[in-house]
C-alpha cells in the first residue's frame, strides 16, 4: 500500500513566510503607540512560524534548508529564552512574599523568555525561506516601518508637549522606548539597498531623521551613541566612510551635522560630564548610581553562582551600597529594578548559566559575522543591543525583547535590488 505523505505546496510555503514577514513588520510598526495589538500580531506570526518549522524538518526535501548557522542562531535564542522562562518559574515556585518590583521582574522575564523561544522559530523560518520572500513584500515592509516610526514620532511630540519630560510612548520608561525604536531602525536600514532610486534614498534619509528625533525626545544618551554607530556602519556598508569624507565639502557637512547633534543633546551630555566631575562630592546621580549598582552586582556574583531571587539581590546590594557607597541614595533606590548592565543583570539573577546564555548569543553572532555568512545582517541589532546593554538592562522588558528578536529575524533577509 502506498502511503501518501502530506505536502505543503511551494506557493503555500512562500505565501506563509511572506505573511510572517508582513506580520512582524506590523508588530514593529505599531508597538510604540498601541497596547496589545502588536503582541497579538506577533503571536500569530510565531505560531505560523512554528508550524512551518515543524513541516520543514519533517519533510526530507525541505530539511536541507536548515544549515549549521541557522541552527546555531536558533539554539542561541531558544536556550536564552528557555533559561529566562525557567528561572522565572523556579523563583515563583520556591520563594514567596515578593515585592512589587520583583513581581514585575518575574512577569517580564517569564513573558520575555516565552517570546524569545517563539522568536527562535521565527528567525529559523525566515532564514530558511529567505529566497521565497518577494521584493513586493520588502516594499510593503519598509513602508509599514516608515509609517510606524512617523506615527511614533507624532505620538511622542504630543506626549512631550503635554508632559514636558522625556517621552515613554507605550514603554515603562523613556529608555525602553528608545531601545525599541533602535531595533526598528536597525531593521529598516538592513532592508535598504545601495543602488536605490531617489524616492527610496529620500525615504531612507527621512526615516533616519524621524528615528533621531524620537531618540532625542527620549533623552537616552546610550541610544544616541547606538544610533550614531549604526548609522556610520550603514554609511560604511554602502559607500565607505573614508571615501565619503574625502572631499572637503563632505567633511564640512559632517562637522555641521555633528554640531547640530551636540546642540540637540548637549544638556544630557553635560549632565553626565558634571556627574563624573563631581562624583566625590555627590555620587547620588544618574552616572554615580550606576557605578554603585555595578559595584554591588560584581560583589554579589561570586556569592550567588546559581539562580537568585530579585528580592535577595536587592537586600544584599543595598547592604553593600550602604557600606561602600554611603550617601548614594539614587543607587540604593534604583538597584531594586535592575543592574543597569545586561551582563550583570543576567549574571546576578540567573547565575553562571544566564551569563553563559548571553555570551553564547554574542558568540554565535560573531561566528556568523566573521564567516561573512548570509545571516550576517543580524549583527546590526545585536551590536545595538551590546552598546545599549553597557549602561542598562535592555532585554528585561518583555516588549523590548520581543522587538529585538523580530529585528534579528528580519535582518536575516537578504535585501533585494530595487527596480527603477
Amino acid at each position: 500500500m502506498n502511503i501518501v505523505k502530506p505536502n505543503l505546496p511551494m506557493i503555500g510555503k512562500a505565501a506563509t513566510v511572506n505573511t510572517i514577514v508582513i506580520l512582524l513588520c506590523c508588530t514593529l510598526a505599531t508597538n510604540l503607540f498601541t497596547y496589545g495589538f502588536a503582541q497579538k500580531v506577533f503571536y500569530i506570526a510565531a505560531y505560523l512560524s512554528g508550524f512551518l518549522f515543524i513541516y520543514t524538518l519533517a519533510s526530507p526535501s525541505n530539511r536541507m534548508r536548515m544549515n549549521r548557522y541557522i541552527l546555531l542562531l536558533f539554539s542561541a535564542l531558544f536556550i536564552m529564552g528557555a533559561l529566562r522562562f525557567g528561572w522565572a518559574v523556579y523563583i515563583n515556585d520556591n520563594y514567596a512574599n515578593f515585592t512589587t518590583p520583583t513581581n514585575n521582574i518575574l512577569n517580564n522575564y517569564r513573558l520575555g523568555g516565552k517570546r524569545l523561544m517563539l522568536a527562535a522559530f521565527v528567525v529559523a523560518v525566515i532564514a530558511m525561506y529567505n529566497n521565497d520572500i518577494s521584493e513586493r513584500t520588502l516594499y510593503l515592509s519598509k513602508m509599514l516601518l516608515w509609517l510606524g516610526a512617523a506615527g511614533a514620532l507624532i505620538f511622542g511630540i504630543h506626549e512631550h508637549l503635554r508632559t514636558g519630560v522625556r517621552i515613554k510612548l507605550t514603554a515603562d520608561a523613556a529608555s525602553s522606548s528608545s531601545y525599541m525604536v533602535m531595533f526598528l531602525y536597525c531593521t529598516y536600514l538592513w532592508l535598504s539597498v545601495k543602488d536605490a532610486n531617489r524616492k527610496w534614498i529620500f525615504a531612507d534619509a527621512s526615516f533616519a531623521l524621524i528615528v533621531l528625533a524620537i531618540v532625542v525626545l527620549s533623552g537616552t544618551r546610550v541610544s544616541l551613541l547606538a544610533f550614531m554607530f549604526i548609522t556610520l556602519c550603514q554609511i560604511s556598508r554602502f559607500y565607505g566612510l573614508l571615501e565619503i569624507l574625502r572631499p572637503k565639502r563632505n567633511r564640512l557637512y559632517a562637522l555641521i551635522l555633528f554640531a547640530l547633534l551636540a546642540g540637540l543633546t548637549g544638556q544630557r551630555w553635560m549632565q553626565a560630564y558634571n556627574n563624573i566631575e563631581n562624583y566625590n562630592n555627590n555620587s547620588s546621580t544618574s552616572v554615580g548610581a550606576r557605578v554603585a549598582i555595578w559595584d554591588s552586582g560584581i560583589h554579589f556574583m561570586p556569592q550567588h553562582p546559581g539562580f537568585s531571587s530579585p528580592d535577595i539581590r536587592t537586600v544584599t546590594a543595598r547592604q553593600y551600597i550602604s557600606r561602600v557607597h554611603p550617601g548614594n541614595k539614587t543607587g540604593y533606590t534604583n538597584v531594586k529594578y535592575n543592574m543597569h548592565n545586561e551582563f550583570l543583570e543576567v549574571a546576578t539573577l540567573q547565575g553562571i548559566a544566564g551569563l553563559a546564555s548571553l555570551i553564547f548569543l554574542y558568540a554565535a553572532v560573531l561566528i556568523i559575522w566573521f564567516k561573512r555568512e548570509a545571516l550576517m545582517g543580524i549583527s546590526m541589532p545585536v551590536a545595538a543591543l551590546f552598546i545599549m546593554g553597557m549602561t542598562d538592562s535592555v532585554l528585561i522588558y518583555s516588549p523590548t525583547s520581543m522587538l529585538f528578536t523580530i529585528a534579528v529575524a528580519l535582518c536575516t533577509i537578504q535585501p533585494k535590488q530595487h527596480k527603477e
